[in-house]
Protein backbone atom coordinates (compact mmCIF):
# COMPACT_ATOMS: atom_id res chain seq x y z
CA UNK A 1 0.00 0.00 0.00
CA UNK A 2 1.39 3.35 -1.00
CA UNK A 3 1.84 5.94 1.68
CA UNK A 4 0.55 9.48 1.76
CA UNK A 5 3.78 11.29 0.94
CA UNK A 6 4.42 14.95 1.62
CA UNK A 7 4.98 16.92 -1.59
CA UNK A 8 7.19 19.25 0.43
CA UNK A 9 9.49 16.30 1.22
CA UNK A 10 9.49 15.23 -2.42
CA UNK A 11 10.26 18.75 -3.60
CA UNK A 12 13.04 19.02 -1.00
CA UNK A 13 14.58 15.77 -2.23
CA UNK A 14 14.35 16.96 -5.85
CA UNK A 15 15.99 20.28 -4.97
CA UNK A 16 18.74 18.44 -3.10
CA UNK A 17 19.35 16.18 -6.13
CA UNK A 18 19.42 19.22 -8.43
CA UNK A 19 21.82 21.06 -6.09
CA UNK A 20 24.17 18.06 -6.30
CA UNK A 21 23.93 18.09 -10.10
CA UNK A 22 24.73 21.81 -10.29
CA UNK A 23 27.69 21.38 -7.91
CA UNK A 24 28.96 18.47 -9.99
CA UNK A 25 28.87 20.59 -13.17
CA UNK A 26 30.58 23.48 -11.40
CA UNK A 27 33.35 21.16 -10.15
CA UNK A 28 33.83 19.67 -13.61
CA UNK A 29 33.96 23.13 -15.16
CA UNK A 30 36.59 24.31 -12.70
CA UNK A 31 38.72 21.24 -13.40
CA UNK A 32 38.32 21.66 -17.16
CA UNK A 33 39.13 25.37 -17.01
CA UNK A 34 42.37 24.63 -15.20
CA UNK A 35 43.23 21.91 -17.69
CA UNK A 36 42.15 23.77 -20.84
CA UNK A 37 44.05 26.91 -20.06
CA UNK A 38 47.20 25.25 -18.75
CA UNK A 39 48.68 25.60 -22.21
CA UNK A 40 52.25 24.75 -21.38
CA UNK A 41 51.41 21.17 -20.46
CA UNK A 42 50.22 18.36 -22.73
CA UNK A 43 50.74 14.65 -22.84
CA UNK A 44 53.60 14.85 -25.34
CA UNK A 45 54.68 18.41 -24.58
CA UNK A 46 54.35 19.05 -28.32
CA UNK A 47 50.61 18.76 -28.90
CA UNK A 48 48.18 21.55 -28.23
CA UNK A 49 44.83 20.07 -27.28
CA UNK A 50 43.37 23.32 -26.00
CA UNK A 51 40.76 23.62 -28.78
CA UNK A 52 39.12 20.29 -27.90
CA UNK A 53 39.18 21.13 -24.23
CA UNK A 54 37.56 24.50 -24.88
CA UNK A 55 34.77 22.78 -26.85
CA UNK A 56 34.18 20.41 -23.93
CA UNK A 57 34.28 23.37 -21.55
CA UNK A 58 31.58 25.14 -23.57
CA UNK A 59 29.42 21.99 -23.54
CA UNK A 60 29.66 21.78 -19.75
CA UNK A 61 28.84 25.49 -19.45
CA UNK A 62 25.66 24.93 -21.46
CA UNK A 63 24.71 21.95 -19.28
CA UNK A 64 25.40 23.96 -16.13
CA UNK A 65 23.16 26.82 -17.28
CA UNK A 66 20.37 24.33 -18.03
CA UNK A 67 20.78 22.64 -14.62
CA UNK A 68 20.73 26.04 -12.87
CA UNK A 69 17.56 27.01 -14.74
CA UNK A 70 15.88 23.79 -13.59
CA UNK A 71 17.16 24.41 -10.06
CA UNK A 72 15.52 27.86 -10.06
CA UNK A 73 12.29 26.39 -11.42
CA UNK A 74 12.17 23.79 -8.64
CA UNK A 75 12.83 26.45 -6.01
CA UNK A 76 9.93 28.50 -7.38
CA UNK A 77 7.42 25.62 -7.42
CA UNK A 78 4.57 26.04 -4.97
CA UNK A 79 3.50 22.60 -3.76
CA UNK A 80 1.35 23.81 -0.88
CA UNK A 81 -1.92 23.41 -2.75
CA UNK A 82 -3.80 20.19 -3.38
CA UNK A 83 -3.64 18.97 -6.95
CA UNK A 84 -6.45 16.86 -8.36
CA UNK A 85 -4.92 16.41 -11.79
CA UNK A 86 -1.48 15.75 -13.25
CA UNK A 87 0.12 19.19 -13.58
CA UNK A 88 3.32 20.96 -12.46
CA UNK A 89 3.91 20.49 -8.74
CA UNK A 90 1.71 17.39 -8.55
CA UNK A 91 2.73 14.05 -7.11
CA UNK A 92 1.18 11.34 -9.29
CA UNK A 93 1.13 7.84 -7.81
CA UNK A 94 0.32 5.06 -10.26
CA UNK A 95 0.03 1.30 -10.00
CA UNK A 96 3.54 0.96 -11.47
CA UNK A 97 5.64 4.09 -10.91
CA UNK A 98 5.36 7.38 -9.03
CA UNK A 99 6.05 10.77 -10.58
CA UNK A 100 6.69 14.28 -9.34
CA UNK A 101 5.98 16.83 -12.05
CA UNK A 102 8.71 19.43 -11.96
CA UNK A 103 11.97 18.70 -13.74
CA UNK A 104 13.45 15.47 -15.04
CA UNK A 105 15.62 13.83 -12.43
CA UNK A 106 16.98 10.54 -11.33
CA UNK A 107 14.91 8.39 -9.05
CA UNK A 108 14.60 9.64 -5.49
CA UNK A 109 13.26 7.85 -2.44
CA UNK A 110 10.94 9.52 0.04
CA UNK A 111 9.34 7.65 2.94
CA UNK A 112 10.20 4.32 1.30
CA UNK A 113 8.59 5.17 -2.04
CA UNK A 114 10.53 5.57 -5.28
CA UNK A 115 9.63 8.70 -7.22
CA UNK A 116 10.79 9.91 -10.60
CA UNK A 117 10.96 13.60 -11.41
CA UNK A 118 9.56 14.45 -14.82
CA UNK A 119 9.32 17.72 -16.67
CA UNK A 120 6.33 19.00 -18.60
CA UNK A 121 8.43 18.43 -21.74
CA UNK A 122 8.79 14.69 -21.05
CA UNK A 123 6.82 12.44 -23.39
CA UNK A 124 5.34 10.52 -20.44
CA UNK A 125 4.00 13.77 -18.99
CA UNK A 126 2.22 14.50 -22.25
CA UNK A 127 0.48 11.12 -21.83
CA UNK A 128 -0.77 11.93 -18.32
CA UNK A 129 -1.25 15.71 -18.38
CA UNK A 130 -4.58 16.75 -16.89
CA UNK A 131 -5.59 13.25 -15.81
CA UNK A 132 -7.08 12.53 -12.40
CA UNK A 133 -7.23 9.68 -9.89
CA UNK A 134 -8.67 6.51 -11.45
CA UNK A 135 -7.82 7.50 -15.00
CA UNK A 136 -5.44 5.51 -17.19
CA UNK A 137 -2.72 6.46 -19.61
CA UNK A 138 -0.39 4.51 -21.83
CA UNK A 139 3.28 5.16 -22.45
CA UNK A 140 5.76 2.90 -24.28
CA UNK A 141 3.25 0.04 -24.43
CA UNK A 142 2.72 0.15 -20.66
CA UNK A 143 -0.62 1.13 -19.20
CA UNK A 144 -0.67 3.06 -15.93
CA UNK A 145 -3.58 3.58 -13.57
CA UNK A 146 -3.43 6.75 -11.51
CA UNK A 147 -4.01 5.79 -7.89
CA UNK A 148 -3.69 9.28 -6.44
CA UNK A 149 -2.78 12.84 -7.31
CA UNK A 150 -1.77 15.33 -4.64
Amino acid sequence: MKKNISKEKVLGACIHKQDELVKNYEDRLNTLKDDAYDQGQSASQSEDRTAGKVDLLNTYKTELVFAQREQSYLQSLDVSGVNTKAQPGALVMTDKLNFFIGVSSEKIEVDGEEIFGISTEAPIYKSMAGLEKGERFKFNDTEYIIESVS
